[in-house]
């Protein structure tokens, strides 16, 4: 059990999901400009080296246990809430069935958003909460489709239902009872933390490797499908303005670019001075419907601007590789 902190001064973040690329981003930036900065797991998570900066607390609780979560309020009482713990697809639980799959789901990422919800309302807590939503919650059925936060959602998946779900318990609660709510509508951003499930890693590391004379194994579906994808640091640094403003708000965060897949395999394996049709393999090479966010309001209302260009992220995770393939 962590230990009750006297100092009262430096203004207190509570992250769930901190082990994740976004978690652990915004532990080390937050911990660096003075927060208190507690992070929450799911019980039983295993921690990987580094990922969590010297003075971040770490406390494991189950997050749609509402005992468990109103402890934490009261141990910690955090000025902001950054809700960014999600389960993204049955891979995060070895050798479940789809049913369980979809009950874990339903209560990381729509439970454990009521739970805590609700949990500020009892106590009639002040702290600012933002969620992490996703762009999953539209659909991009033909063409490429521009969306902004008043777009109409269409979710494919029941992870997109989910943060649905949860965005629209929390704009309830917002207008209801006045709390300080808001939403983050996330496409994808990318890092050198970024699983190497994802395929941007998979290039990253087979472009390193490829590089050191290392085997490497890259197969891909659809080199030409495009991605409004941005840097995870942008995307932290939009997560801090939407807690530290004056009112809640939704917000799209994103590049509002589009990089197909073969974009990402020019620059990194081009950075290492390899063609990658020599390593990749690869089903299709054809475009495809895609989604591009609209951030004039991030933009307009909080001053945001993305700073890492498409180029620098994707040369940023391969010199990480690099230096991961040579140890």
């Amino acid at each position: 059990m962590a230990q009750e902190h006297s100092d009262q001064a430096a203004p207190t973040a509570l992250i769930t999901g901190v082990l994740g690329q976004d978690g652990s981003l915004l532990a080390t930036e937050l911990s660096a400009v003075g927060h208190r900065v507690v992070g929450v797991a799911r019980p039983g998570s295993v921690r990987r080296p580094g990922s969590i900066p010297p003075g971040v607390e770490v406390v494991e609780a189950d997050l749609c246990d509402d005992a468990a979560v109103e402890t934490l309020l009261d141990q910690w009482h955090p000025q902001q809430i950054y809700h960014l713990a999600a389960f993204h697809h049955s891979s995060q639980e070895p050798a479940v069935s789809a049913v369980e799959a979809k009950q874990a789901m339903l209560r990381h990422n729509f439970l454990s958003t009521q739970t805590l919800a609700l949990a500020l309302l009892r106590r009639e807590n002040e702290a600012r909460l933002v969620f992490a939503s996703s762009s999953q919650i539209f659909s991009g059925d033909t063409g490429v489709r521009r969306v902004d936060e008043d777009s109409h959602r269409n979710p494919q998946t029941l992870y997109g239902h989910c943060k649905s779900w949860s965005m629209d318990l929390l704009a309830f609660l917002r207008r209801e009872s006045g709390l300080h709510f808001s939403s983050a509508i996330l496409f994808n951003h990318e890092s050198p933390r970024r699983p190497q499930v994802f395929v941007t890693r998979k290039i990253s590391t087979a472009a390193a490797r490829a590089a050191r004379g290392l085997p490497v194994d890259l197969q891909l579906l659809n080199i030409g499908a495009r991605v409004d994808w941005s840097s995870a640091h942008d995307v932290v640094r939009a997560l801090r303005l939407m807690a530290d403003a004056d009112a809640p708000a939704d917000y799209v965060v994103a590049s509002g670019v589009l990089h197909s897949v073969r974009a990402v395999l020019d620059v990194a394996f081009g950075h290492v001075g390899l063609e990658w049709q020599r390593y990749t393999q690869y089903e299709e090479d054809r475009d495809a419907p895609a989604l591009v966010g609209d951030t004039q309001r991030l933009c307009q209302t909080l001053g945001w601007q993305p700073e890492v260009s498409f180029q620098e992220m994707i040369v940023a995770m391969v010199e990480h590789d690099l230096a991961l393939a040579k140890a």
